[in-house]
């Protein structure tokens, strides 16, 4: 059966049970932190995006909540098409579920809470909105700006003047209704933890928050600060640093020290460890269940341990993030899945067509069709630069992915003969690097001829780019 990777079960009673990348440590380190605090606080996960943040998160906060505590999830990209993220906030804490033996409390202070949020909110829209919608505004100071494209320059300056006052009460409203609602969620957090018998604090995870549109992000952490920062609520940022700092400098100019401003929001940070490429490889062949696969193959042992090592070696020359290598792995599960049981696989040239198709699709896109003489060389010649050849397992990739391609794509006998010469000149080069990579790639060359594999990667390029008619194994 052909399937992506199935979502990740985190079990109640151990939460990091599939954790594959170690970070349970982690999680156990940040707990002791979070227990630890009184204070308002806010902590930032931190690593690249494709890293594993979300998987950690949810895997943390599960443990979090069978120690007691209330957590709640917040995916800052799936809710930043609202204007405030005030909004989005009440409304996630509106959703957990309460004792009813406390839900009477409870929802009157959350209505209230509700409230207190619904003014600030209404108090942040821009004044010409403000205007419009009589939000704020006395129905005179309304009907006055309605009027004002007909007014003298005097009926303007008073206007003005009358404006700035109301400004001046609106900025004392504002001040109190965000005391108003401070006071109230601090004391709705104490009712919420006691009323169900859990532990302080209240955790409240913000994800994916590097994705939103710049102006969210920030209005999101400026909400967090001056609004949230409250006694008994602690704030748990996913984040990739880098993408945080292109909102920072998208919304306050190349001029603003990224670093010092997002210091203002966060007052503790962990990087998350890089995961291991070659633990999280082998994680997702059995969630991929491709062993069912090997095992009805006459040398499905040797194969897929020459796929695993091929791709592993791959991955880490590109550096590939775990969201890579999880797509990487949906595209070896189709290719795997719709080769007939009786035809080879190429694990090697399998892997390196797959990395290619994600890490260079330009040259990737060259292999649909028919490949010349030079772009055989200006390729391979490129991945010399980015391979070690004198690594064992690069050499035999990369001399095997060039004698397939000349003998799948070098149609004119004049054309071939004129690469092979090249080739043998290589093979008695003075360079023992060449020369070894040369002859390698010879030998796979004169492999070829006997078993009748020419076309390997042009047929393996097909059924990778959907262009020839799959049929499923089962």
């Amino acid at each position: 059966m052909l399937q992506k990777n199935p979502e990740l079960t985190i079990p109640l009673n151990n939460p990091f049970q599939n954790d594959q990348l170690d970070r349970d440590k982690v999680a156990d380190n940040l707990t002791l932190l979070v227990q630890s605090t009184t204070q308002p606080f806010v902590l930032s996960v931190q690593a690249p995006s494709g890293w594993g943040k979300t998987t950690f998160i949810k895997m943390w906060k599960t443990q979090l909540e069978t120690l007691g505590h209330i957590c709640f999830y917040f995916n800052a990209w799936e809710n930043d098409f609202v204007n405030d993220p005030l909004i989005a906030f009440v409304g996630e804490i509106n959703k957990v579920t309460l004792d009813k033996s406390v839900m009477g409390q409870l929802g009157a202070q959350l209505k209230k809470l509700q409230g207190f949020g619904g003014k600030i909110v209404r108090r942040a829209l821009p004044l010409t909105i403000q205007i419009a919608t009589q939000g704020l505004l006395g129905q005179e100071t309304v009907k006055q700006a309605s009027n004002l494209l007909f007014a003298s320059g005097g009926e303007i300056a008073n206007f003005a003047s009358q404006l700035a006052e109301e400004n001046m009460r609106q900025y004392e409203n504002d001040k109190n209704g965000i005391r108003e609602f401070r006071n109230e969620l601090k004391h709705f957090m104490k009712s919420l933890s006691a009323g169900q018998g859990k532990r302080a604090p209240v955790v409240f995870f913000i994800d994916e928050l590097d994705r939103c549109r710049p102006d969210f992000t920030i209005l999101l952490l400026e909400r967090i600060k001056q609004i949230f920062s409250v006694e008994g609520i602690v704030f748990v940022l996913g984040v990739d640093r880098a993408q945080l700092e292109q909102a920072v400098k998208s919304v306050h100019g190349d001029g603003i020290d990224r670093d010092g401003y997002l210091r203002r929001f966060v007052d503790f940070t962990v990087n998350l460890p890089e995961p291991t490429v070659e633990k999280y490889c082998n994680f997702l062949f059995e969630r991929f269940k491709l062993q069912e696969v090997f095992s009805k193959r006459r040398s499905g042992r040797e194969e897929s341990e020459s796929l695993m090592r091929a791709f592993v070696g791959l991955a880490r020359v590109y550096r590939f993030s775990l969201r890579v290598i999880e797509q990487c792995f949906t595209e070896i599960n189709l290719a795997l899945r719709t080769t007939p049981n009786n035809e080879r696989i190429f694990p090697f040239l399998l892997a390196l067509l797959v990395a290619l198709k994600t890490e260079k699709p330009a040259s990737y896109d060259l292999l649909l069709g028919s490949v010349s003489e030079a772009e055989i060389h200006s390729l391979t010649s490129e991945l010399k630069q980015e391979f070690d050849i004198n690594d064992r397992l690069h050499k035999w990739t990369l001399s095997q992915f060039e004698a397939y391609l000349v003998s799948g794509y070098l149609s004119d006998p004049q054309q071939k003969a004129d690469y092979l010469n090249t080739l043998k000149q290589s093979a008695v080069s003075q360079d023992p690097i060449e020369r070894s990579y040369a002859q390698q790639a010879l030998r796979f060359l004169d492999q070829i001829q006997i078993d009748s594999s020419a076309t390997a990667i042009p047929n393996l390029v097909s059924r990778l780019s959907l262009l020839q008619r799959l049929t499923l194994t089962h």
